[in-house]
């Protein structure tokens, strides 16, 4: 995994309904806004010995099967991961997270680590992991009803640890979704005429050339229009908050080495000019296209867009090559 530098970012308004539910919701007591890494309690010497989860997963929506992920951790013990995970979901109310738990889908979910973590010797069974080691538990689920929701996540180790936490399903996806036609964005390449190298790749600089050249080389548009299949990354490896846009950003970048001839790989850098006041001035207008203007804005993602111009997949947060690389090798190599 290739190092990228990281710069601090400002925080991002989280929903406010949401995270009261996930205290109200908290098997341990714990504060659902600390990340998976823990954090020291502030109102003790003594880190508490429970587990605490996140859900990791952007634009639930009612529909098709998507993908779920939740993060699980031990202040005191590490980040949990490998192994199975048990999800049980209940329904809580349309409006806020008080209503008496209805029951809803299960699912095993498995882990998926963040591209570039190191593996232990026995991946089959949970275990506390490094600080900084990240990743989440990741099933499919589908949701029948918009509102909140809650999962208790169960893993067997030592003995039968539970994490519980709300989250909110919206009536429809606000992010393109698989068989949603894909946008036309007119995207930032290194021959835009006048366009900053930051505002291409949040990597590049005055002094600092544009890198991973194979993902700025044609827009969206264009490879839509050539009816070329395309694999595009939208994410900002500098700013990133979640630390993930780096590495994912490198997957599409290895892929493309290996599958060029059967795809586009295309980068959207989400920021044209990160220390705008407004937001809509920091924004890339190509990444809004895809993940909007609001101040929750989420990152990073990757969208498989077929030849037919739809979206034929779409990964949120974390996008590894096993997930990725299937969909290219059932790919034809592409006619010149």
């Amino acid at each position: 995994m290739r190092p990228h530098p990281i710069r601090t970012a400002p925080i991002r308004a989280g929903l406010a309904l949401a995270i009261a539910a996930g205290l109200v919701l908290s098997s341990c007591g714990g504060d659902d806004k600390k990340d998976a890494k823990g954090s020291a309690d502030t109102s003790s010497t003594t880190v508490p010995d429970v587990v605490q989860g996140s859900v990791a997963s952007y634009d639930l929506a009612v529909g098709p099967a998507s993908r779920f992920m939740v993060g699980m951790f031990n202040e005191a013990k590490g980040p949990i991961g490998f192994g199975t995970a048990a999800f049980s979901f209940f329904f809580l109310g349309e409006n806020d997270a008080s209503g008496t738990p209805q029951p809803g889908p299960t699912a095993t979910a498995t882990y998926l680590p963040i591209p570039g973590s190191p593996t232990p010797a026995d991946t089959s069974k949970p275990s506390y992991l490094p600080a900084d080691q990240r990743g989440v538990y990741a099933a499919n689920v589908a949701f029948d009803r918009p509102g909140f929701w809650g999962v208790a996540a169960v893993v067997d180790l030592d003995g039968r640890q539970e994490a519980k936490t709300a989250f909110q399903v919206l009536p429809k996806h606000a992010v393109p979704f698989v068989g949603d036609p894909a946008p036309k964005s007119q995207n930032l390449t290194v021959t835009t005429p006048g366009a900053p190298p930051e505002a291409i790749d949040s990597r590049a600089s005055a002094s600092t050339p544009v890198p991973d050249a194979e993902l700025h080389q044609t827009t969206v548009a264009e490879a839509v229009a050539q009816k070329r299949p395309v694999v595009l990354v939208i994410s900002t490896p500098t700013y990133c908050v979640s630390r993930f846009c780096g590495p994912v950003t490198d997957v599409v970048a290895d892929l493309a080495k290996t599958y060029g001839d059967r795809a586009r790989f295309i980068h959207i850098e989400v920021f044209k000019d990160y220390k705008a006041t407004k937001l809509a001035d920091r924004l890339n207008a190509a990444a809004a296209d895809w993940i909007g203007t609001n101040e929750n804005v989420q990152e990073p993602w990757v969208f498989v867009i077929g030849a037919d111009g739809k979206v034929a997949a779409r990964f949120d947060n974390i996008a590894s090559r096993g997930e990725i690389e299937p969909l290219l090798q059932k790919l034809p190599p592409m006619k010149a």
